[in-house]
């Protein structure tokens, strides 16, 4: 048995909504029970309403053309019903009102290819048989329409949920991710992205890259539709709060059937702490290298140089204090002392001692190294002002290891200033909004000033600008500082001058030292 494709017109299938299938085998069962070589069927969309050609069926896969039949004039002679039999262009045919509720709902038009033999039980039976096969589609038709819209419902809502748990987990990544076409267009973006420009991911879909992101043509993902291949760049842009982060972009083609990128990827990642964890790493295995040469050479100089030293001063003591050329031997013994103290400090290096820990007074530690240092900058002409806090906070530390910071500090600034100058030393409190307290401490210069390609690497040890000098000293106070929780810094400017700053917390507390 073949069925023919169903056949609409005048957009009947939509119209109608009614369950197709069930219209054809309704065709091919009459054709079939009749005996007919053809069926066209006839049915109105709800009961009274103008006639469409649903469906229709045919024994060998072959109707003739439903207009050529003039069919539609015979169908409308029903006015009852009566089983009409009508003559078409070449077939002996049979028109079969079908009922519905008493109403003509459709007709049957029955193409035969023998002449016709009349039986009216027959005929009449087959009548009432089609009028409830047509019925129960009738009443299955909103059941079925109901069922459809009801898993079309499910669909979407299926969808939606997926659409949504997608939608969420893409927000949830920290590191932002954007979607875009060939022409840097933004197609998708999440939350983490959006936020960092202080919009809305909806906001941004639809806007080229160079209104949100920053210029296209250095962008990852334009170099990765050219190249076809993953591309990585690093960014610094400034955040809400003013700080600056180093961001990692990588782009990720979305590949077309023939190979090509038809979409990117972008992928912002903020990479800030994990370089500086990385720097931090570099710069404890920097100093642990550094550590270990200070002790090697604490140990192999300083076992031939004591002996010098010693006798040096056994031939001093010996000789004639009115000896020609005897400063110069003293002079080699201050330089020799010198060189112990050198040693010394790279043996504290490598092994610190156990200090003890107090409340320190900045101000009178500030005032203790500028009478110590006061005849050295008298006579390099360096002038002092001093602007130290009274209110200025006390706080636990090493008080030795201060002192060692800040006469270093105190000594460097002298160094930089060889005509003469400024020495400038402040104390002060900072008090921040939701922050604890913290100590001021400046040391500024008028000095020569520090070039900027060195100024990011003074505090590095054995990095030094001075041709006696072994690039220890910053080092070594940076450590300091930073072991009591502080931090020091600085800026200078070519010509004009240097400050160092260093902050520190306010420590009470034993246990917090």
């Amino acid at each position: 048995m073949h069925y023919s494709p169903t056949t609409y017109i005048n957009g009947a299938a939509a119209d109608l909504q009614l369950p197709v299938v069930q219209l054809e085998q309704i065709a091919a069962d009459l054709a079939d029970t009749s005996g007919a070589w053809g069926c066209y069927l006839e049915v109105a969309a709800t009961p009274g309403t103008a006639f469409d050609l649903v469906a229709t069926y045919s024994r060998s896969g072959q109707v003739p053309d439903w207009p050529a039949l003039r069919a539609a004039a015979v169908a409308a002679r029903h006015t009852a019903g009566e089983t009409l039999i009508v003559a078409v262009p070449g077939w002996p045919a049979l028109s079969l009102a079908l009922l519905y509720d008493r109403t003509i709902a459709g007709v049957a038009l029955l193409l035969f290819d023998t002449p016709l033999v009349i039986d009216d039980r027959q005929l009449a039976a087959l009548g009432r048989m089609a009028a409830r096969w047509l019925g129960d589609v009738y009443r299955m038709a909103p059941l079925q329409l109901q069922a459809i819209e009801l898993a079309e419902q499910t669909r979407l809502r299926e969808i939606q949920l997926s659409r949504n748990l997608i939608r969420g987990v893409i927000d949830g990544v920290p590191m932002g991710l954007v979607l875009l076409d060939t022409t840097g267009t933004i197609l998708a973006a999440n939350r983490a992205l959006a936020d960092r420009f202080g919009l809305e991911p909806a906001a941004m879909v639809g806007r080229p890259y160079g209104d949100v992101l920053g210029i296209w043509g250095g962008a990852p993902a334009a170099r990765t539709f050219a190249s076809r291949s993953t591309e990585k760049i690093r960014r610094t842009i400034q955040r809400a709060d003013g700080t600056a982060a180093l961001l990692e972009i990588a782009s990720i083609p979305l590949l077309d059937t023939g190979g090509q990128p038809h979409q990117v990827v972008e992928v912002w990642e903020d990479i800030t702490e994990r370089v500086a964890l990385q720097t931090q790493l570099v710069r404890a295995e920097k100093l642990a290298a550094i550590g270990h040469l200070a002790a090697s050479i604490a140990h192999e100089v300083g076992n031939p140089l004591q002996a010098i030293q010693g006798f040096l001063a056994l031939f001093l003591e010996q000789s004639d204090a009115h000896m020609q050329n005897r400063h110069f031997l003293e002079l080699a013994e201050e330089e020799i002392d010198r060189i112990v103290q050198v040693l010394a400090r790279l043996r504290d290096l490598y092994r610190p001692r156990a200090e003890i820990v107090s409340l320190i007074n900045f101000n009178e530690l500030f005032r203790s190294i500028l009478l110590l240092t006061s005849k050295q900058l008298e006579r390099g002409r360096i002038k002092i002002e001093q602007q130290l806090d009274p209110h200025l906070a006390q706080s636990l530390g090493v008080a030795d290891q201060f002192k060692q910071v800040l006469l270093n500090l105190v000594l460097n600034a002298a160094d930089a200033m060889p005509e003469g100058g400024v020495l400038r030393v402040s104390s002060s409190m900072q008090h921040e909004a939701n922050s604890a307290a913290k100590i001021i401490l400046t040391i500024s210069d008028t000095g020569v000033g520090i070039p900027p390609g060195q100024l990011a690497h003074i505090f590095d040890g054995l990095h030094t600008t001075k041709e006696r000098g072994m690039g220890l000293g910053l080092y070594t106070s940076r450590t300091i500082v930073e072991r009591h929780q502080g931090r020091i810094e600085a800026q200078s400017a070519v010509g004009e001058g240097t400050t160092f700053k260093i902050s520190l917390p306010v420590v009470r507390e034993e246990s917090d030292a």
